[in-house]
């Protein structure tokens, strides 16, 4: 699954972008924990604590992505 996250690093609001529908996102930290779930192309991030985070994205064909993010 090709998934494009922006920008990136992120402050509140991350954008996800791919040639197929994305059915969820996912936002983890570093300790494996989910912090945020989605299914919109806009994630607001906001709320987060700065650092690194894993975006998990999932399409409508059930293909995964997995991509590191950087929270400002």
């Amino acid at each position: 699954l090709e998934v494009s996250l922006y920008p990136n690093p992120v402050k509140d609001i991350l954008n996800v972008t791919a040639a197929t529908e994305i059915k969820s996102v996912e936002i983890y930290n570093l300790q494996g924990q989910k912090v945020k779930m989605s299914s919109q192309k806009q994630v607001s991030v906001s709320d987060l604590a700065k650092g690194i985070y894993f975006v998990k994205s999932q399409d409508i064909n059930n293909a995964i992505s997995t991509q590191k993010i950087v929270k400002e």
